[in-house]
């Protein structure tokens, strides 16, 4: 079906007009036209197509004859804006008798075939296809009807309009709150299909037809395997599906076709599951919610470190460093039962926070950690042991399953016995409140208290972490950021706003009692459950002091142990010279140790005091000190040895026998050192003796220096005293001036000084 052509007459007719102004008119703006035989001045006459001819004459031909199924596909936006609204879909009268050429001259129909795709601009197909047709529900379509409203808007430019076709676009997709990209691409649409190019229709890219099925799927599989995901998708489809799809005899599309199938196929489930294992696909599936109304105050703990996003300043060192914290927080009520700080996290500190919980609150019952070292080191093991003596119910310690595949990570253990130290998956972070605590806190120091020294976090953008990057540094250049104290004290008051101001919408969730308040913060949560009768459990704080304190073994050196190169000793600790001892110390206040032998208590050790070489007062007492507790220990061995007597065997000759042996052996050797001496020498030896003795007589004799000149002037009488004595000393004769010069300087001098120079003087020079 090609579409249709109106000659000059036929358009003047609709219009109502001259034939000569359609013609004036069609030159003026150009339309597009072909010349075929007919009845015109020349023997021709002018044919213009339909999508040629502006929109008013397309409008007028339309509403004056109708329109037809051919027509619709070369209408103006305009133009089909008024089919649409006229829902007209009737014969056109006359229609054959316009668009044909004049009957019975086969010529001239075979010249309107040959020449019609020249009616068409910048080479548009001339026939009607079926991706061109529409149906009466694409007329009724009000979508359709509002995008040739706005193709229609952008192409009725203003006349006093100055910046452009393409600004004109921009206006106007501004204008329908649209994209510029997306009217030119339903202009592309439409000049191509007509209004069917603007039709919403049924997406058919589930039905691949490129595709062999079977080819699809195993495109799918090959690259979801886990073994594949770090090999490139193009590198897998030139090097093992196309020969795959060969040896099989499959139909595959092209490469970036294969790329689309997998992006479009591959959910984000299946994605996780190869890129990250179950870790990773449980990480998206949605967590499991927990109640924790049944749990009692402080009958479960959950424990994490955090590194704060401050930059803060050591007390002693003045180092600039983003500080380290152990929180651990009450399941039931949200409290934060205890903190510690530090510049790094370590066993200590997770202990140091439980002893301060313990000291405020209470004991607890059980904990939840991470499996990191701290949480699980020798240290937190060993305060387990230690509380269940004291008779808390610390019975079960469970691991949970790392490397299962089949087991759900927040379905491990879900019954939590009194006393057990549950362990969580290693960056499960949603099973743990915690995680989001700490982003509430950080919160907390930076608004309701202001801390200044914010860092970067990572879920800002790279500017604003520039900047708060150089505001950082630039307070710590100018000594206003806070120091590791200051900042640590402000977090104990956010700690405390945290339980007893801030609201909680979980403790709200679980709220138990009438009538339900509209904000509940975890102090009333926990005061609630004290009225229920609910009452904390205490020990003293010896004990608690001797549960949390670090501890370690030692071999005792002369009396004195050594801990992290500091020396402590006690009188006490003498007598376990090279044994080993068991010692227990606070790593952070190190000013007392408690040394323990054999289970039991033996003594404190304080720190060495050290001697100084410039205070005598205090050397001199550390040497009383020794000398007293030298004397005191001589005395209580002379006192422990005194009355015993001496058990040794002893020798029974006579003493003149003895006399006479020590004679006798003066004798022998006296007659051998005789021979020795008197035997002769050879002449070889006698040379060397004699030369060995001449070398040891021989005195170093002077050299002769050149003597240094006088100089004229100098600066100081120590220059000019040190220049005469070496003047001399070379063998140089002063002047009478210098030399009453010299004897009046050393004069003041003492005897010692003098015979240093003089000695200068005579030896000096060699």
């Amino acid at each position: 079906m090609t579409e249709q052509v109106f000659t000059t007459r036929s358009i003047a007719e609709v219009l109502n007009k001259s034939k000569r102004s359609i013609e004036i008119r069609s030159q003026k703006e150009s339309w597009n036209y072909i010349e075929l035989k007919g009845n015109g001045s020349n023997g021709k006459t002018r044919h213009y197509a339909l999508s040629s001819l502006p929109s008013d004459i397309q409008k007028a031909i339309v509403h004056k004859n109708g329109v037809s199924q051919a027509m619709l596909p070369a209408l103006s936006p305009e133009a089909a804006l008024t089919v649409i609204d006229q829902m007209q879909m009737v014969p056109v009268p006359g229609f054959t008798d316009v668009c044909s050429p004049v009957p019975g001259r086969v010529e001239r129909r075979k010249a309107k075939s040959q020449d019609l795709p020249s009616l068409y601009n910048k080479g548009r197909e001339n026939t009607w296809t079926p991706e061109r047709a529409i149906s009466l529900d694409t007329l009724h379509d009000p979508r359709v009807k509002e995008i040739l409203g706005i193709l229609r808007e952008t192409e009725a430019i203003p006349k006093d309009w100055t910046l452009g076709k393409r600004k004109w676009i921009e206006h106007v997709a501004a204008k329908n709150k649209i994209g510029w990209q997306t009217i030119y691409r339903w202009q592309a649409k439409y000049e191509k299909c007509g209004i069917a190019g603007v039709e919403h229709r049924k997406s058919t890219r589930d039905n691949p037809k490129a595709w062999s099925p079977e080819a699809l799927d195993w495109w799918i599989s090959l690259c979801l395997k886990p073994s594949h995901r770090k090999i490139d998708l193009k590198a897998l489809y030139e090097d093992v599906l196309i020969i795959e799809a060969q040896r099989r005899t499959w139909r595959i599309g092209c490469k970036e076709s294969a790329v689309w199938w997998f992006n479009k196929r591959a959910t984000p489930t299946m994605l996780a599951l190869q890129k990250g294992g179950m870790r990773a696909l449980d990480n998206i599936l949605p967590p499991i919610l927990r109640d924790y109304s049944d749990l009692a105050p402080f009958e479960m703990l959950v424990g994490d470190q955090h590194r704060f996003d401050f930059w803060v300043v050591d007390d002693d060192t003045g180092q600039v460093f983003r500080p380290e914290c152990f929180m651990w927080q009450d399941l039931r009520t949200r409290l934060i039962y205890g903190m510690a700080f530090d510049h790094h996290y370590d066993a200590h500190l997770c202990g140091l926070a439980l002893r301060i919980g313990m000291r405020v609150w209470g004991c607890f019952n059980s904990i939840y950690t991470d499996n990191g070292k701290p949480e699980l080191s020798k240290y937190m093991m060993g305060i387990m042991s230690e509380i269940r003596a004291l008779g808390m119910e610390w019975q079960l310690t469970v691991d949970a399953p790392l490397d299962l595949v089949d087991i759900d990570a927040e379905e491990v253990n879900p019954i939590i016995a009194p006393g057990t130290h549950k362990k969580a998956i290693v960056k499960n972070a949603k099973a743990k409140m915690i995680e989001g605590t700490f982003c509430i806190f950080e919160d907390i120091l930076r608004s309701r208290f202001r801390v200044s020294g914010s860092v970067k976090r990572l879920d800002d953008d790279i500017n604003h972490q520039d900047i708060d990057h150089e505001e950082a540094m630039s307070l710590a250049a100018q000594g206003r950021l806070l120091l590791a104290s200051e900042f640590y004290m402000i977090c104990y008051r956010a700690i405390d706003f945290y339980n007893r101001e801030k609201t909680h919408r979980g403790v709200r969730k679980e709220w138990v009692w009438k009538p339900l308040p509209t904000e509940v913060t975890p102090m009333e949560c926990l005061k609630n459950c004290y009225q229920d009768g609910w009452r904390p459990k205490n020990i003293s704080d010896e004990a608690a002091d001797m549960i949390f304190l670090k501890k370690a073994s030692r071999i005792v050196q002369r009396g004195r142990i050594s801990i992290d190169s500091e020396i402590y000793e006690n009188d006490l600790l003498l007598d376990l010279h090279g044994e080993r001892v068991d010692i227990r110390y606070n790593p952070i206040e190190a000013d007392l140790v408690m040394v323990f032998h054999r289970g039991r208590y033996l003594c404190a050790a304080s720190p060495v005091e050290y001697s100084s070489m410039k205070n005598d007062d205090l050397a001199r007492r550390k040497i009383m000190e020794k000398r007293a507790k030298r004397k005191h220990i001589a005395d209580n061995f002379r006192s422990l040895t005194r009355h015993i007597p001496d058990f040794r065997e002893y020798s029974q000759i006579p003493e003149t026998e003895k006399v006479a042996a020590l004679v006798g052996e003066e004798k022998r050797r006296q007659e051998q050192a005789r021979i020795t001496h008197e035997k002769p020498m050879s002449p070889e030896q006698y040379e060397a003796e004699v030369a060995k003795l001449e070398a040891m007589n021989t005195l170093p004799q002077k050299t002769s220096k050149p003597l240094p000149p006088r100089p004229t002037i100098f600066m100081t009488d120590c220059d000019r005293h040190l220049w005469c004595v070496k003047y001399e000393s070379l063998g140089g004769q002063l002047a009478t001036e210098d030399r009453d010069w010299v004897q009046a300087y050393e004069a003041q001098m003492s005897e010692a000084e003098r015979e240093r120079w003089q000695f200068e003087r005579e030896y000096g020079a060699m």
